[in-house]
């Protein structure tokens, strides 16, 4: 498999123990193997997601989107990403952004700011529970089908703007059903793909961070 494509919103966290979301959002199915807190998801491992089915489940998904239609995954790049202003005319996303659209669980994101040579990583989370708005699909290789999702992206909103052009599009928890709703209008779609409206929470971390293979607790910390 080819080297993920990553733009933003490479790197988040998901903090809140899968069973206590479960109970939040009254889910009943639970499919999910990685249930400890995560403090550095990075593209290419697995992550939770709520989707709708015939009711509410909470499922792993690879990061790293591949559509349906991908034979051979040697020859297409995952996406971690989709930006809202081309995800329902590409024809990568397309089905999926109409047929397979997901909440993304998170705690938090990272995205460093860049200052001459320097990067400083920043953490960015919201007050109120929340998740990314996400798509995605079902490839299936060597008669084994794979789940990959991507996370939309949209502008920055004014914070955010400070760190980066762009940021993830944050889903409330009371527009959760809205999003992965499969009789959702195109038009609420688009009202819940604005750049968030609210107020973030943003601090600089470690430098830890930049290691993928770093998990620990700390990397949520201020410094």
């Amino acid at each position: 498999m080819k080297k993920l494509t990553c733009n933003m919103c490479g790197r988040f966290a998901q903090i809140e123990p899968v069973d206590v979301i479960a109970q939040r959002l009254q889910v009943e199915k639970v499919l999910v193997q990685h249930t400890a807190p995560r403090y550095n998801i990075c593209p290419g491992e697995d992550i939770v997601a709520l989707v709708q089915n015939t009711d509410k489940q909470l499922i792993e998904i690879r990061w790293g989107f591949i559509p349906y239609w991908v034979k051979d995954p040697s020859a297409f790049k995952p996406l971690i990403n989709a930006r809202v202003e081309t995800v329902i005319q590409k024809p990568s996303f397309k089905r999926a952004f109409f047929n397979n659209r997901c909440i993304i669980l998170a705690s938090g994101f990272y995205e460093w700011k860049k200052e001459g040579a320097k990067k400083t990583p920043y953490y960015i989370t919201v007050e109120d529970f929340f998740g990314f708005a996400g798509i995605f699909d079902v490839a299936t290789f060597n008669d084994k089908q794979v789940q990959t999702c991507a996370i939309l992206t949209t502008q920055a909103n004014e914070q955010m703007s400070a760190i980066h052009s762009r940021m993830p599009v944050i889903i409330r928890q009371s527009e959760f059903e809205q999003w992965i709703h499969a009789k959702t209008s195109v038009e609420v779609l688009e009202k819940l793909m604005q750049p968030f409206n609210s107020r973030l929470v943003i601090y600089p971390v470690s430098t830890k961070i930049n290691n993928p293979a770093y998990k620990e607790s700390d990397c949520i910390n201020k410094v």
